[in-house]
């Protein structure tokens, strides 16, 4: 039982079953439509106490998340959207590397994609995309991304612990 739920317990207060540990302060963004995918993803990471994910359904969702707060990483899907003759939809990218907050503007981003050419994979340079990340994947490829976004200094406390 960790310190967060005890300290709810003696004050006769209960903590609902979906609030994250006080450990996970690190905050994950995840823009995927499977909802089963986002939600195994989700609950995976907070039982491992890698992250805190938070979910969107759509880049619509993404775009109003980021408005409200900032993250420490992102994995995207890219798809093909509106758009005509297999273009992607870089709009989220865009307005992340472009923000005016640099905590946004430099957050580590890898894409979910179904497959890679060079020429999508020169945008994704271009938009300084840390990760590419094949569909279809495994659960685990999810998390270790998300691992490898940590914060330097969280990373740098964990091993210094072992």
């Amino acid at each position: 039982m960790n310190v967060q739920r005890i300290a709810a317990k003696a004050q006769n207060m209960t903590l609902p079953a979906s609030a994250p540990p006080a450990s996970l302060i690190v905050s994950m963004l995840l823009v995927e439509k499977d909802p089963l995918l986002r939600r195994t993803v989700a609950l995976t990471a907070r039982t491992l106490g890698i992250a805190h994910i938070h979910e969107a359904a759509s880049q619509t969702s993404a775009f109003r998340m980021l408005a409200e707060r900032a993250y420490h990483g992102a994995v995207i899907a890219l798809d093909f959207g509106e758009r005509r003759y297999a273009q992607y939809d870089f709009s989220l990218l865009d307005e992340i590397r472009t923000s005016a907050d640099p905590v946004i503007r430099d957050m580590p981003i890898a894409v979910l994609v179904d497959r890679c050419d060079a020429l999508l994979l020169q945008e994704l340079r271009h938009r300084q995309v840390t990760r590419v990340i094949l569909k279809p994947f495994r659960a685990r490829t999810l998390l270790d991304t998300f691992s490898e976004f940590l914060p330097r200094q969280r990373q740098a406390g964990q091993a210094s612990a072992v």
